[in-house]
């Protein structure tokens, strides 16, 4: 079993460029545009970060074929499924006490009683509780092994100056970047919503997260 643990790769200078995966359409536009990146910068692989998604889905996406076109070794990341299924767990449960205090409060006669008022509240505390449960697996603990499966394939790579591109899930860029830049990693974000020319794309991050 993995443990979630983030240590700096010493010896290798490492840029990531962050490309959010929802941007990119199946355009020969995008395809050329990223094509051009990869031999610019000479990218070695890419990473793809998935969010509960299955291969066939994804093999089956835009994304899927503009990677298959560039002809370039790429990994689909998401986290371990035994983590990821205990956060889950956890989430669940809730989401059952709270669907279980709402049938009971729906069925009572008098929901301005001091029961009423006080079922209401507990209610209210626990949907907190699962909101608050819900971003920090989805802002957080996941964009943390996203970052811990990217320094694995890392790890494996004998070159001493690796650039990577990295396609990620709008949700996880702070966190994501945070982790990068704590373990001194250069990252470049790639904006793909307003493209006009090569040079109007990139736009290097310094400390904005």
């Amino acid at each position: 079993m993995e443990v979630l643990e983030l240590k700096q790769i010493r010896n290798k200078i490492i840029r990531i460029y962050l490309i959010d995966k929802d941007s990119i359409c199946l355009s020969l536009d995008h395809i050329d545009i990223l094509k051009e990146l990869v031999n610019l910068h000479n990218i070695l692989i890419i990473t793809v970060e998935i969010n509960n998604e299955n291969f066939k889905e994804f093999k089956n996406s835009n994304l899927s074929s503009v990677l298959n076109a560039l002809s370039l070794e790429y990994h689909l990341l998401d986290i371990p499924e035994y983590a990821y299924g205990y956060l889950f767990e956890e989430i669940s449960k809730k989401e059952e006490q709270i669907r279980e205090l709402l049938v009971e409060y729906r069925n009572m006669d008098n929901k301005d009683s001091f029961k009423g008022l006080n079922l209401k509240s507990w209610i209210e505390v626990l949907r907190k509780e699962l909101n608050y449960d819900k971003s920090i697996l989805e802002k957080k603990t996941k964009p943390q092994w996203i970052v811990k499966k990217v320094l694995d394939l890392l790890k494996r790579l004998e070159h001493k100056e690796i650039s990577l591109i990295h396609f990620f899930h709008e949700k996880s860029l702070p966190e994501i970047t945070k982790q990068l830049r704590d373990l001194h990693i250069e990252v470049v974000n790639y904006d793909f919503k307003n493209i006009y020319d090569m040079q109007s794309i990139i736009i290097k991050q310094e400390g904005n997260y």
